[in-house]
């Protein structure tokens, strides 16, 4: 559901919930108990005069996995609910249009490209955090801010404030309430300034990977690390370079008809020292 659709907040979750499974049966309880306020007032919120505070939707937005844009609107509602006199109203609404006609023109900005821009690649690439949420969300058990965040280890608001850079950059896409990979193509050619800030953001990665395996309570799999210095011929060097560039297209055949379960990091270096 897109939540931009929408001018009035209750009409909004009225929607949500009847789109849930079983019609979103016991959902109001669970807003109740995540709001700390009785069953019966968001019954009366969503189908009569009460309206929920400014303090209430904040906690609903992170329950509805809202990113920070939709947040924003979402508070834009509920105070032009709240609003005491009709000009207090009427300047809500001015904002909520305004907000509205800024994302219709970053829709049509995306879909005119086919590529995320330069701009937008700086910041893809300029941590390894970025590339990570994009392949989790690629998978079938990670498609909120929470559960991303406790994978990854990092704190739900920077969860959220990545998965708001892809979805304004049109990586991702949210369809009812989860996010899923987008159609636009992410493509770093080799003579990119930004492919040394790749190679070296994965490799620290690496390097972190290893100070943290005797910590890790995960023994569902072994780690492999590998790092040897060797005497040869150049020919030799050729040969084992030849077989490292094999081992990468038959795995690439793997992972293409692999279902998307888990995400997993491999990097692979030959170089004269």
């Amino acid at each position: 559901m897109n939540i931009y659709e929408y001018q009035n907040y209750k009409k909004y979750l009225n929607d949500y919930i009847k789109n849930l499974p079983y019609s979103g049966r016991g959902q109001k309880a669970k807003i109740a108990k995540e709001l700390r306020i009785h069953t019966a007032y968001v019954s009366q919120v969503l189908n009569k005069d009460a309206n929920f505070t400014l303090e209430q939707t904040i906690e609903l937005s992170a329950l509805l996995n809202l990113t920070k844009s939709e947040e924003e609107y979402l508070l834009l509602l509920v105070q032009k609910e709240r609003a005491g006199s009709k000009k207090l109203e009427n300047y809500f609404l001015k904002q909520i249009n305004s907000f509205v006609d800024n994302q219709k023109k970053l829709k049509n900005r995306l879909e005119a490209q086919d590529e995320i821009d330069k701009l937008d690649q700086q910041t893809y690439y300029s941590s390894w955090h970025y590339l990570a949420v994009h392949a989790l969300i690629s998978t079938e058990k990670f498609h909120t801010p929470k559960a991303i965040a406790e994978r990854l280890k990092i704190s739900v608001n920077k969860s959220k404030e990545i998965i708001e850079f892809l979805l304004s950059a049109g990586i991702i896409e949210k369809n009812n309430n989860l996010y899923e990979i987008g159609s636009r193509d992410i493509h770093l050619s080799s003579d990119s300034p930004m492919i040394s800030k790749h190679h070296t953001n994965w490799r620290m990665k690496a390097i972190s990977s290893l100070d943290a395996r005797s910590d890790s309570d995960d023994q569902s799999y072994e780690d492999m690390h590998y790092s040897g210095i060797i005497s040869v011929t150049e020919k030799d060097a050729k040969k084992i370079k030849d077989i490292l560039i094999k081992s990468i297209q038959k795995s690439r055949k793997i992972i293409s008809e692999s279902d998307t379960e888990e995400i997993f990091c491999y990097t692979l270096d030959m170089f004269k020292i």
